[in-house]
């Protein structure tokens, strides 16, 4: 269709269609083709655009309205460069980012996370100066219960139950010092 053509009823109703999404791709990407060289047919769909702004009471501005036009003028007018500008500079420096980044996440990685990560609950905050020395010194010191047992067969129960535990510990993730730490005990006699 040539530029002195007015459009068909037919590319009306793409244009319609187009227009409110309902033309599937291959047409509409035929019909954006002859757009794109028929001159009748994007006044028809500038019309069209503008009919939808008034019925939706949105402002118009007849400056924007041939905003397209001009620039198609001055792409046709602007001088076409033949080879693009290296980005040489750019691509030199692109280990030195990718080093930067490394050591970033990895700083976080060590330094950040476990301080946002700990958990409040299982490491409460330890405030120092709290009491004073001599009211901590007065403390009387807890008994050590377990050893002054008279009862041989809760000891024995005990002891099973605490290397049972130490065995099947890390296997379960506990945390704590009994991946570190061994128990020793002593037989007592009974």
């Amino acid at each position: 269709m040539t530029n002195e053509q007015r459009p068909t009823d037919w590319q009306r109703q793409r244009l319609s269609e187009l227009q409110d999404g309902e033309l599937d791709p291959l047409s509409a990407s035929r019909l954006l083709d002859t757009l794109a060289e028929d001159a009748s047919l994007r006044a028809t769909w500038e019309r069209y655009h503008l009919i939808g702004h008034v019925i939706r009471g949105e402002h118009c501005d007849p400056a924007h309205r041939a905003v397209a036009e001009r620039v198609r003028r001055t792409l046709a007018v602007e001088p076409t460069r033949l080879q693009p500008r290296g980005r040489r500079a750019r691509t030199h420096y692109r280990p030195l980012v990718g080093v930067a980044i490394a050591a970033s996440v990895a700083f976080l990685a060590v330094f950040v996370a476990p301080v946002l990560l700990r958990d409040t609950a299982t490491h409460p905050r330890v405030t120092v100066g709290e009491t004073p020395l001599i009211a901590r010194a007065s403390l009387p010191r807890p008994v050590d219960a377990r050893w002054q047992l008279d009862r041989p067969d809760l000891a024995n129960k005990l002891d099973r139950f605490l290397v049972t535990h130490q065995e099947t510990a890390p296997a379960t993730g506990a945390k704590g010092m009994l991946h570190y730490a061994t128990f020793v005990g002593y037989e007592i006699p009974r």
